[in-house]
This record gives structure tokens, sequence and C-alpha cells, in this order.
């Protein structure tokens, strides 16, 4: 029995009780004023105690159902409402949006991965009659609406869709409730999916595809910037003139000469020179390098430019670059001539050996 069933049945058990009392004293001769004013004390007593069901104030955010003996009257408010005792009953219903918390859904998605989605909405009621009427509870009905409309939303979409889709996927789930919270005079004014949690091993595997497409990514920036610095070293380089090549390996020379290292590979000119140097007089060619070495570095200590100090070195031992190239360039041609006489030499030979054999 609800709370109007017993409001009413307390109503008609206050009137027989009334009757009957007053139809009792009046048989009995005992109808005096005081035993009328005591019954009439318990009768306002139990009036006082309903005054709010009498009289309601509604704010304005507020709308009341009324129902007369259980017959829809029509909606009352705001402000104050006036009803008639143990007649009337009545449904306030808040006009106000609400929060509604979606419990956490576990998902399966088109290609079989599960997913658990948390979700809210944003509901408010549009028609108090309808959602009193037409439905037994508004907010619990939307939210199995949402669920159903979740299941059957992402049960058609890839994971991949689902993650980049989230907010196309919110606008779907509130466009598929708007027929049928209509019926309810309810309005969902939004779905907001507030997280999608992965399996483990799938969140795994997506970190680890990340982390191979950055790195793919840093190899590209790395190869972008090696090819921008190679060709710009390729055009500094073709700008070169041939005494900007010689002062740049005589300035290579000098810092390998004030370094540690035992070895030094000489520039053009120099090795040129030490080869000339130890074919002209029959030295060995390491010690006409050390030699050259050793008196490079004192004329460097005294302060003469490493131009100077190879035009002073050629002067000194008396050999020319240009000489040293034009006799090894005849010492070439003759080493060929020769191989070419050694050939036809070798050509006429062969065939009269074949005739002293037949």
């Amino acid at each position: 029995m609800d709370a109007e069933q017993k409001q009413v049945a307390l109503f008609l058990t206050l009137i027989f009780f009334v009757v009957f009392s007053l139809l009792i004293t009046y048989v009995l001769g005992l109808l005096k004023p005081l035993v009328l004013l005591l019954i009439i004390g318990v009768v306002l007593a139990v009036f006082y105690a309903k005054v709010p069901s009498f009289a309601i104030m509604l704010r304005e955010y507020e709308r009341a159902v009324v129902f007369r003996f259980g017959r829809y009257v029509g909606i009352k408010g705001p402000g104050w409402v006036i009803l008639i005792p143990f007649v009337d009953s009545y449904k306030i219903i808040d006009l106000r949006a609400k929060t509604v918390d979606i419990p956490i859904q576990e998902v399966v998605t088109a290609d079989n991965i599960k997913l658990k989605i948390d979700a809210i909405i944003y509901i408010k009621v549009k028609d108090p009659e309808k959602a009193v009427l037409n439905v037994k509870d508004y907010e619990k009905a939307a939210v199995s609406n949402i669920q159903a409309s979740l299941r059957a939303v992402i049960g058609k979409m890839k994971l991949s869709e689902v993650i980049s889709n989230i907010d196309k996927i919110n606008e779907l789930l509130r466009k598929g409730t708007e027929e049928v919270t209509k019926d309810w005079g309810v309005e969902v004014e939004k779905v907001e999916i507030q997280s999608v949690t992965l399996p483990e091993g799938v969140q795994r595997a997506m970190h680890e595809l990340k982390e191979a497409e950055q790195k793919k990514l840093a190899a590209k920036e790395l190869a972008e910037g090696t090819k921008i610095k190679l060709s710009a070293l390729q055009e500094a380089a073709s700008k070169f003139t041939d005494p900007t090549l010689k002062y740049l390996y005589l300035q290579s020379l000098q810092k390998i000469a004030e370094g540690k290292s035992s070895k030094i590979i000489f520039p053009m000119e120099l090795s040129r020179l030490a080869a000339g140097i130890s074919e002209k007089f029959g030295v060995p060619f390491e010690k006409t390098q050390e030699r050259l070495l050793a008196e490079y570095s004192e004329k460097r200590e005294k302060g003469e430019k490493p131009e100077s100090i190879i035009e002073s070195l050629k002067k000194e031992y008396g050999v020319k670059l240009e000489e040293l190239v034009e006799e090894t360039k005849t010492k070439k041609t003759k080493a060929k001539a020769k191989k070419k006489t050694k050939k036809a030499s070798t050509k006429k030979t062969k065939p009269k050996s074949k005739r002293k054999k037949k």
C-alpha cells in the first residue's frame, strides 16, 4: 500500500470514528460540550499533522504533477499550490539538468577487443506529465537506453576507430536516444565518454608501436639533417680555389704537427717534395718525411708562414714539383713502351715454335 492509499484509508477511518463516537454519545445521552470539544480537538490535531499535504510551495525550477482520487489533474507551480486534504496527491519534478553516471560497461569491438567504457549523461525533464505518466523512473530508463546504444555503436567499430572518434560516438549516442526520450518527456542534452580502458596486452603493443614510429621519425630527421649538411659542404667545396686548398692543407699539417701522434699524413705538395728529395739523393722516403717535418716545425716555431716554409724547402733542396711531375710522366711512358715491345716479341716467336714441331 503506497502513501496515497494510506492517506485515503486514514481519512475514511477518521470520519467513521467521529460519526460513530457522536452516535454513541447521543444514544447514551452523554453528548455534552466537554466531549464534543474533545472530539473536535482530536480532528484538528490530525488535520494539523497533515498540513504539508494540503499546501505546498514550489520553486521556479519545480513542478507538481497533481492527482485527484488517482486521476491526473494537471501540472501545478511554481509558487503556492493548495490541495484538497486526503483527496489530492502529487509528485514533484525537478526541471534542472542533471548529471547521471553510467556504470562501467564492457563492450566488444568489431575486431574482438574487449573495452571498458565509463560515461556520463546530462539529462533534463522537458514535459513533467510524460516523465511521470509514461515511465516509472526516467533516469534509470535513460541510463539503460544509453548502455544499449553504447554496445550497438561500438560493436560496429574497430579499436582504432573507437579511439580516434570519441566525439563522433558521443554524438551518435545522443541522437540515438532522441526518439525514445521524447516519449518520456526527457531530453538527453549531452553524452560524454570519460575513459576507455584497453586490455594490458593491447596497451603494451600500442606503446611499442608508438615507440617504433618515434624512432623511425628520429632516424628520418637525422638523415635529412645529414643530407642538408652534406649538400652545404658540397656547395662550399665547389667554391674552393687551388690557393685556398693549399692553405687548408698547410693548416691541417700544422695542427697534426702540434699533436701527440707519431705518424703524419703529408699534404700533396709536401709529399711530392719528400718523394723528389728521396729520389734525387737516394735517401729513404720515411727519413725524408721525418727531416722535412722537423725543419717545418722549427720554422713554424720561428713564426714563418706555411707557404714561405714550403718555398724555402724547395729552394733549399733544389727540387721543383713541375720537374718531378714531368719525370714521372716520362718514366711511365717508357715503362709502357717496354711492355708493348715485350708483348710484340712474344707474339712473333710463338708461330716459329709451332712450325718446328710440325
